[in-house]
């Protein structure tokens, strides 16, 4: 299974776009600012299987549409997924952390700083993908998970 995350598009989607046509994930996680990007995302690739929360910059958003956190299972393992504002992750990660735990996460997955991070806390895999820029690549496999985050090359 493969899965592509990204975060923090603001309504520039070709980077998505390319990424989703390119590598053709099996599922799109999109961690928040723009929910209306996710909106166009599902109507242009309504095959694709998309899982979004919403961000700071979607208070115009219902929670009905998109939740502000969630939790995903995907290839056996189970995902928390936010976008990390009300976790406050611009300062630290630990309450992102102490929920991610409290879900029974093996990976947390955030955005809302726009730099890229990959870490493995304390047996808990923790994952930002950046913005338009990069994004992040997770692939499970024989019950293993393997996560990377990339550049956004250009094709063609």
């Amino acid at each position: 299974m493969n899965i592509l995350v990204i975060s923090d598009t603001h309504r520039n989607i070709a980077p998505a776009m390319q990424l989703i046509e390119t590598k053709s994930p099996d599922y799109v996680i999109h961690l928040g600012d723009v929910a209306a990007d996710c909106d166009l995302l599902q109507r242009m690739y309504p095959k694709q299987k998309l899982i979004a929360v919403l961000g700071n910059n979607d208070f115009r958003c219902s929670p009905d549409t998109y939740p502000l956190e969630r939790v995903a299972e995907l290839g056996g393992k189970r995902f928390f997924l936010c976008h990390g504002h009300t976790v406050q992750v611009k300062y630290t990660l630990s309450t992102l952390l102490t929920k991610g735990r409290g879900a029974n996460a093996d990976m947390v997955l955030y955005g809302h700083t726009h730099q890229p991070y990959l870490a493995n806390e304390s047996g808990m895999m923790v994952m930002n993908p950046g913005s338009t820029s990069t994004y992040g690549w997770i692939t499970i496999e024989n019950d293993n998970i393997n996560a990377r985050v990339l550049p956004v090359v250009w094709e063609g």
